[in-house]
């Protein structure tokens, strides 16, 4: 076997620009990116589904 010499970095940085198409939907950060109010429906009970097709879960 050929002898692997990389060594992971210390403290690991996020490069954005690492190319292809999907490089940028997945983020190493976790939870909410921004704060907003949820929607209150018409009913006391709600399922409420974000971008779901026709609200389906």
């Amino acid at each position: 076997m050929s002898e692997n010499n990389y060594q992971p970095p210390k403290v690991w940085e996020w490069k954005q620009n690492n190319g292809g198409a999907f490089a940028n939907i997945n983020r190493p950060v976790s939870g909410a990116t921004h704060d907003r109010e949820l929607p209150v429906g018409a009913h006391p009970l709600q399922l409420y589904s974000l971008w779901t097709p026709n609200g389906q879960k």
